[in-house]
């Protein structure tokens, strides 16, 4: 394996399913970024997308929450990493120090934060040796919501040569420049210390709730982040949580194409499972057990819903949803369309519900992972099999809802909590 940066994934060419490799190239930071968050989604069963889909879901989880990415773990990092920024650059004029004095403070911070915070530290396990920076995580979700005014990569962020002559004042002032003007100011100690953690202060959750309203108004976003409470820690699919249920009827068209796109790709998914699982117990592996039984009672237990749900699946219209999907991504194969058509199509005509028996009603499955992953399949790869650890994919599609839940949490607490009586930097 060469030097270089992991960016290109040999899928339906942007987001479709892990192969055996990545390719090794030199990329800028966003494609470094969507690296990473994919491979971030591989670590997560209901998110692995071993059928292709993975450009549909991301339509979707960016129309819903923009912003955001399952790397995401903590709000308040919203604020710190343009603090560590503007420390760096009022501390260093040469933009090579700079860049060195903001890593060494990136990772400073995760000492700072093991002696306060638990939950939700980057790099609470790796400690300064932690390879994915605040910044490269949250850099996307920095430039959708204004917060960085400049349209650059992290390592690019910083003042110029020509600057280097100037006082500490100028220097503080154009390290804000690249910010929003109205962005909070540090705690006092910072980044020595950071009272409060992770959690966020009233004014910088009031802030970063004004951020989100201004920069992504009219998504589910912003209709949570101005709801009177965070979403329920235990509903785990947005479209069951009763506040997502009072978005506006634009917004509730979107989460109805979401919801309906999950519940038939689950079914997909499970069948693709079911197939798997067979072939592993009828090639004499015994590692997992009853992995069969297992999936076909969950297949099962998902046509009994899909069943009590039909009129809803007939009464959803494709046409919309595709106009919606493939208007923002225009790069969707016709052959992951067709895919998704044949299946719904199978769902809604009864041949799903004879897949479990009839073989000719799995084709539209195994046909699409083998076309997919060719001799990567598990349903040809031997080698493959013998190494498949019981589960594919199979949980349902949830958008980014784990991570969403958790950013709204910390704004909605931080926006109820009392103001800390200690003054700030000016």
């Amino acid at each position: 394996m060469g030097h270089g940066n992991p960016g290109a994934i040999d899928a339906e060419r942007a987001g479709g399913f892990m192969v055996s490799s990545i390719a090794w190239l030199d990329t800028s930071a966003d494609e470094q970024r969507r690296v990473r968050e994919l491979i971030a989604l591989f670590t997560q069963p209901e998110s692995r997308d071993e059928l292709g889909i993975g450009q549909v879901r991301q339509v979707l989880s960016d129309t819903l929450f923009p912003g955001t990415t399952v790397l995401l773990t903590r709000a308040r990092y919203f604020l710190i990493v343009p603090w560590t920024y503007r420390y760096a650059a009022t501390k260093e004029r040469d933009p090579a120090k700079q860049r060195a004095l903001r890593r060494a403070t990136d990772r400073d911070l995760v000492t700072v934060l093991q002696k306060t915070d638990h939950l939700g530290v980057i790099g609470r396990v790796q400690g300064r040796a932690v390879k994915n920076l605040p910044s490269t995580i949250y850099w996307a979700g920095l430039q959708q919501y204004g917060i960085l005014r400049n349209d650059t990569d992290p390592e690019q962020l910083t003042l110029s040569r020509s600057g280097r002559e100037s006082g500490s004042d100028e220097l503080a002032e154009r390290a804000r420049g690249s910010w929003h003007p109205t962005l909070p100011d540090a705690p006092i100690g910072f980044p020595h210390a950071l009272p409060g953690g992770l959690d966020l202060a009233p004014r910088e959750a009031q802030w970063l709730r004004e951020r989100i309203l201004a920069s992504v108004p009219d998504t589910l976003l912003s209709h949570l982040v101005t709801a009177d409470r965070a979403p329920a820690p235990a509903i785990d699919l947005p479209w069951h949580d009763p506040l997502c249920r009072t978005a506006p009827d634009q917004t509730q068209d979107v989460l109805r194409h979401a919801e309906l796109f999950s519940f038939t790709m689950h079914g997909a998914s499970l069948l693709y499972n079911v197939m798997v699982a067979r072939r592993y117990e009828a090639a004499g592996h015994n590692r997992v057990v009853d992995a069969a039984t297992r999936h076909e009672q969950r297949y099962r237990d998902w046509l009994e819903e899909a069943d009590s749900d039909r009129r809803r699946l007939r009464e959803w219209n494709l046409d919309r949803f595709w106009a919606h999907v493939t208007g923002l991504n225009a790069r969707i194969s016709w052959s992951t369309r067709t895919f998704v058509n044949d299946w719904i199509s199978a769902v809604l005509d009864g041949s799903a519900q004879a897949a479990l028996d009839d073989p000719r009603a799995r084709q539209i499955v195994e046909s699409r992972e083998r076309r997919l992953k060719k001799s990567q399949s598990r349903l040809i790869n031997d080698r493959l099999l013998a190494s498949w650890s019981g589960d594919s994919g199979s949980g349902a599609l949830n958008y980014r809802w784990p991570t969403v839940r958790a950013i709204l949490a910390d704004i909605h607490q931080g926006l109820s909590s009392p103001e800390p009586t200690a003054d700030r930097d000016a």
